[in-house]
């Protein structure tokens, strides 16, 4: 056997590569985000090249609604190619249209809506460009009976009035708010399919407009930038500067959208090309789905490596999350891989009797060292947060029950696994912080502090083989981020494709 290093020697090792994890976890959220924002840019040409509304629903089932339902005393169904909704009591209901990003009404003033009613009806239009400012409404008229026909609205000529009567002005932009509010006798239903808001005319592209350049520009050169919106194009091309935090591109971004909601927005120096952008096929992320089910199911009943089994388990997790397949809806084939990471983990500790680990127990001190975390990352909030906020109780009983799972994912079945790497601990410690950082993709600064803790909470667990007080301690410490860095330091706690909207 080789002579073992001195203790200086690895302790300096395990920190110059923890450092370089950092850097690398940093650099590949920069990476996907860069990628995003490409990708986005390239798809939102392609659909203005092609002459298609840049902001359109496609209602074909009640969750493309928001929240769901109609708010009021009526119900939503999917019929065929659209939604059905039914007034119980003949008095009036909203459907409310998803906001994903900002909408630019000044250009794309022309709201075409595919729908008809049973009986005769109202309608109206309410808007609200932001949380806190008012809602505008517009009478829009009747509602067609007969065969569904598009209806083709002027937003800019229609009689806008906040909720006390007096006249507002038709919102430039809205990036909060968008609802139908229809009236119907009862019983009677509203058929609607589609709805688009489209331009009046074809929209100048970039390579006919100015170029709106940030790559060099600081903060304050940034706000006197910003100040030309009302002047600039409707559809900008901008580039983002060179340096800076996936946190600061994704702000700088949407504050960019308030001004211009159609602006192709990318990294210095990239220059977007038209591309579709078109997802996999079904068939092919099921297929994938498949052999990797299969193969947890081979694996289930053998003994093989533990390393292997360490990383068999993770894939599923990992394609769920920083393979950005979960957004506003996850995908099916990606959960249904996770939930068979999970089964294919808890079957495998079941065989492992009696367990090397333990949920309570032990001495005092296997609960002061995780717990150890709560006061540091009290003070990274008091230096850098902007004050607390109380979590709901309830949140914060499900949070401990979800950080209790993720720890038993990450520490009694991948790290006890990742212990049969030779070399020590130093090897299992990195590569389960790692792991746990990866799933948090793509969000650069979760990423990074998950990173830090984990480090700190596998070292605790090797040396007392207790869950629950690391359980704790993650629950503890991520309620405070979320209630005191969130909106700041930390643009959210969303991962996958989640953390992009």
């Amino acid at each position: 056997m080789g002579a073992r290093l001195p203790a200086a020697v690895r302790v300096a090792s395990f920190v110059l590569a923890a450092a370089l994890l950092l850097l690398g976890l940093r650099a590949l959220a920069g990476w996907m985000v860069e990628s995003h924002l490409r990708h986005e840019a390239e798809r939102e040409l392609h659909v203005l090249q092609a002459g298609e509304p840049l902001w359109r629903w496609r209602l074909r089932q009640p969750r493309d609604l928001v929240a769901g339902r109609a708010f009021g005393n009526a119900s939503v169904a999917a019929d065929g190619t659209g939604l059905k909704v039914t007034s119980r009591d003949g008095q009036p209901f909203e459907l409310g249209l998803p906001v994903l990003q900002p909408m630019d009404l000044a250009h794309w003033p022309l709201l075409h809506l595919d729908l008809r009613g049973s009986k005769a009806g109202s309608l109206y239009l309410i808007v609200q460009p932001h949380a806190r400012e008012p809602s505008c409404m517009a009478d829009a008229g009747g509602i067609p009976v007969g065969d569904t026909a598009t209806q083709v609205f002027d937003l800019r000529k229609l009689d806008w009035r906040h909720g006390d009567a007096s006249p507002c002005a038709m919102p430039a932009t809205v990036a909060y708010l968008f609802r139908l509010r229809a009236q119907l006798p009862a019983g009677g239903t509203l058929e609607l399919r589609d709805a688009a808001l489209v331009a009046e005319r074809p929209v100048p592209l970039p390579g006919s407009a100015p170029t709106v350049d940030l790559s060099a520009g600081r903060e304050i050169d940034l706000r006197e930038q910003l100040t030309v919106a009302p002047t600039m194009p409707a559809v900008p091309l901008v580039w983002l500067p060179r340096e800076g935090s996936v946190e600061n591109w994704l702000g700088l971004r949407d504050r960019l959208r308030d001004r211009w909601p159609a602006a192709l927005i990318v990294s210095a120096g990239s220059t977007p090309v038209a591309t579709a952008h078109e997802a996999a096929p079904a068939w092919l992320a099921w297929s994938i789905c498949a052999a990797y089910l299969l193969v947890l199911l081979y694996t289930a009943r053998r003994d093989t490596h533990p390393a292997w089994d360490a990383l068999a388990v993770a894939a599923g997790p990992l394609w769920l999350v920083a393979g950005l397949q979960w957004g506003l809806r996850a995908s099916p084939p990606a959960v249904a891989a996770f939930i068979g990471a999970l089964a294919w983990a808890g079957w495998k500790e079941t065989r492992r009797r009696p367990a090397a680990w333990r949920w309570i127990g032990g001495k005092p001190k296997d609960w002061l060292a995780p717990l150890a975390l709560l006061p540091v990352a009290a003070i990274v909030v008091a230096m850098f947060g902007h004050g607390y906020a109380a979590p709901e109780w309830r949140h914060a009983f499900l949070y401990v029950a979800w950080a209790g799972l993720q720890q038993w994912l990450m520490l009694a079945v991948v790290l006890r696994r990742l212990e049969h790497w030779p070399g020590g601990t130093a090897l299992p410690i990195l590569g389960t912080a790692t792991l746990f950082a990866l799933l948090h993709s793509p969000n650069g600064a979760l990423m990074q502090l998950c990173f830090l803790a984990e480090l700190g909470w596998a070292w605790c667990f090797l040396r007392s083989r207790r869950l629950l007080p690391v359980a704790l301690a993650h629950a503890g410490c991520a309620l405070l981020v979320e209630s005191g860095l969130t909106g700041g330091l930390l643009r959210s706690l969303e991962v996958s494709a989640r953390f992009f909207l």
